[in-house]
């Protein structure tokens, strides 16, 4: 057990995961707009995200000069150089799959890609809204495929489960950046957190856990997406378990093992008869 917990560790340092679980939550979405998404799509948004989210982290382990709090971003200070040329060599790769994305998506993606780089390139500046920038550009990504394709006219209920999916994403950067608190102090990063503190970051948190509740049970009870609103609540209830439970889940960066793997758990809906 220990040898695999160490694997995954390494896995969620680089972001894999991450990545994987944005491609589950694409195809996720696309299979409520009745779009069919290609193999190449997905893994063009699968390398995207891992690209973006590594060149975050290595922009934030640049900037400690001292050995960092973070033990993922002391992954990121020893592999530095290693990451940057891999990371290089996943951008080439992801430009020559971009050659066979169909128009829509890569027209969206285009615009989306540009507002990408404004946000790296001022990511330092940011300071308390990176959180809400950040889940707003991970659930763009994932959305985009299925927006940019479909022929479903969109319904207040089908936004009302993609504010849903946002606001989750929005949940899971405040709680990890509530775990971090102290760490990001050391390291003289900004959050949401260490700019409110934490009492007010628990309580933006449960202004998030709410309304997520109000959502999600108004669009299991009233709408046609009974499946899938009860995935996105089992991901936040996860959330709500960490939210509760700090002493528990802060040894070993359990929060950060757990809390992204909620974005594999729209795969029950993939493999089962209840999609579309």
């Amino acid at each position: 057990m220990k040898p695999l917990l160490r694997f995954y560790r390494v896995v969620n340092y680089l972001s894999i995961d991450v990545a994987i679980g944005a491609v589950v939550c694409a195809a996720f979405f696309a299979r409520i707009f009745h779009v069919q998404l290609r193999p190449y799509g997905l893994a063009s948004l699968g390398l995207t995200v891992w690209i973006i989210y590594t060149l975050d982290h290595l922009l934030d382990a640049r900037k400690v000069k001292h050995v960092a709090a973070s033990q993922r971003h002391r992954f990121h200070q020893k592999y530095f150089n290693r990451l940057i040329a891999i990371a290089a060599m996943a951008t080439i790769l992801d430009f020559l799959l971009i050659l066979f994305v169909r128009r829509p998506i890569l027209n969206w993606g285009i615009g989306l890609s540009l507002i990408v780089m404004i946000y790296l390139a001022f990511q330092q500046q940011l300071k308390f809204f990176k959180e809400l920038v950040v889940s707003f550009l991970y659930s763009a990504g994932v959305l985009l495929p299925a927006l940019s394709l479909t022929d479903m006219k969109i319904s207040m209920t089908e936004i009302l489960l993609m504010i849903s999916f946002m606001l989750t994403a929005l949940t899971n950067l405040v709680l990890f950046s509530r775990y971090d608190f102290k760490r990001d102090i050391q390291d003289k990063y900004f959050s949401v957190v260490t700019h409110l503190g934490p009492q007010r970051a628990n309580k933006i948190l449960m202004a998030l856990f709410i309304s997520l509740t109000i959502l999600l049970g108004l669009l299991f009870m009233y709408s046609i997406y009974r499946t899938e609103s009860l995935i996105m609540i089992a991901m936040n209830v996860v959330l709500l378990i960490l939210f509760q439970f700090p002493a528990k889940f802060s040894k070993e960066d359990r929060y950060r093992l757990i809390g992204d793997i909620i974005f594999l758990f729209p795969l029950i809906y993939l493999f089962t008869p209840y999609g579309v």
